[in-house]
């Protein structure tokens, strides 16, 4: 009886702690930018399922979200007004329609768990913006996350590509003076 109830105890407490994996992922996220009011332009730049994945803290669940911005200069702006294109397993099997978003004033956008929760592998992700001819797309597959920033984070190394961007120079957006 005993032994019984130690292990109860133990599987309580284990369950009452939530996952400590995640709650770390969270905590290194630090806090909110002074200034920036918690909703859809906070936290530009992270991996916005950490806190919107379904494990919280966030009560809005999101399947897929990021942040885009005008070039590739680790302190770039953000992109407003961009059109984010995502397909996913399903729309290449049955040749359905994409799904879209635009990026906010914070070059962040998304896509509600609610409204679509896509079938993995993501592929063919493109970035079009009003004056630039051809879209920034991806090509390579996603298959894990809807995350952008899991992958795509500042500074560029050996293991990524950096923040997602419009165009390498300043001097490639739209209306910028040669």
């Amino acid at each position: 009886m005993t032994r019984r109830f130690y292990f109860a105890a133990v599987l309580l407490a284990v369950w009452s702690c939530g996952d400590p994996v995640h709650d770390t992922r969270v905590d290194a996220l630090g806090g909110e930018k002074s200034g920036v009011p918690t909703g859809p332009t906070h936290r530009s730049g992270q991996p916005c399922l950490t806190c919107h994945g379904g494990q919280g803290p966030a009560d809005l669940e999101l399947s897929v979200a990021g942040t885009i911005y005008q070039t590739a200069a680790p302190d770039s702006p953000p992109l407003e007004g961009a059109t984010v294109t995502v397909f996913d397993a399903t729309q290449l099997a049955d040749g359905g329609a994409p799904r879209t978003a635009v990026t906010n004033a914070a070059g962040n956008f998304s896509f509600r768990r609610t409204e679509w929760a896509p079938v993995y592998p993501l592929h063919d992700i493109s970035v079009t913006f009003p004056g630039v001819a051809a879209p920034t797309t991806m090509h390579t597959t996603v298959g894990r996350d809807g995350s952008c920033a899991s992958c795509h984070v500042d500074p560029k190394g050996p293991a990524t590509h950096g923040h997602v961007y419009l165009v390498l120079e300043p001097a490639d957006l739209p209306g910028a003076m040669p």
